[in-house]
């Protein structure tokens, strides 16, 4: 598989294609986030790829991250995925604290077609709620994502081609996001997405409208950039 390095946008700290039998196989540059599935199986994909993405059960299925550094975007961050939600709400990337707790986490709501994201004070567990309905096409294909500007105190949501909620929470605030993560599940709430999820990639900072537009095709393999570790970079 090819992954693109566009030389106007951020590398990102964690990339899985969430496809094929390497699904799970971190594909940024460092690749040193580890990753267990269960209960997958494989669907067609964003572009129609065969086995282009994880297809999640909505009982049993989820992914699980370990702890690393590199997922401890403490500062600011930005989450995206593609998203086919099957007639079911549910967590597509969370952080799971010590004991009951929750950090930072991005869901779909199939019944209000609505992204949910919560951002959570390192410090105080103070949680920040954004919720955005209507904005995901029913039985179809959806890029989401969001951001938050540690600099800014704004975060966002994103949805396909455009930002459709842009809110101030809180300036210079530390992410809760220094656990292990959860992908389709939020397993001390026995709560899990029933889906498709594909191309999940996780920066470090706050990305532009122009710049996440151009991520949505950076699992596809018709790329022309390919990412390479270390700091190489050469076209094909």
């Amino acid at each position: 598989m090819l992954l693109f390095v566009f030389p106007d946008i951020p590398l990102p700290v964690a990339l899985f294609s969430l496809s094929g039998t390497n699904g799970t196989v971190d594909r940024s540059p460092n690749g040193a986030i580890k990753a267990v599935s269960h209960n997958i199986k494989f669907a067609l994909g964003p572009y129609g790829n065969q086995n282009g993405s994880f297809y999640f059960n909505g009982n049993s299925s989820d992914i699980k991250l370990f702890k690393s550094g590199q997922l401890d975007t403490r500062f600011s961050i930005g989450v995206f995925a593609w998203v086919l939600v099957d007639n079911s709400s549910g967590p597509i990337y969370t952080h799971e604290l010590p004991k009951k707790y929750y950090g930072f986490s991005l869901q779909v709501s199939h019944s209000a077609l609505g992204v949910k994201v919560r951002y959570v004070d390192r410090k105080t567990l103070s949680s920040y709620l954004l919720f955005k309905k209507n904005v995901l096409q029913a039985n179809s294909w959806n890029f989401i994502g969001t951001t938050y500007d540690y600099h800014t105190g704004v975060a966002s949501i994103f949805v396909n081609n455009n930002t459709v909620m842009l809110n101030y929470i809180k300036t210079k605030m530390q992410l809760a996001t220094y656990s292990k993560v959860r992908i389709g599940a939020m397993k001390k709430q026995k709560v899990y997405f029933r889906g498709r999820i594909s191309c999940l990639q996780v920066y470090d900072q706050a990305l532009s409208v122009d710049q996440i537009i151009k991520l949505k095709t950076r699992c596809n393999q018709t790329g022309k950039y390919v990412v390479l570790r270390k700091n190489e970079r050469r076209t094909k």
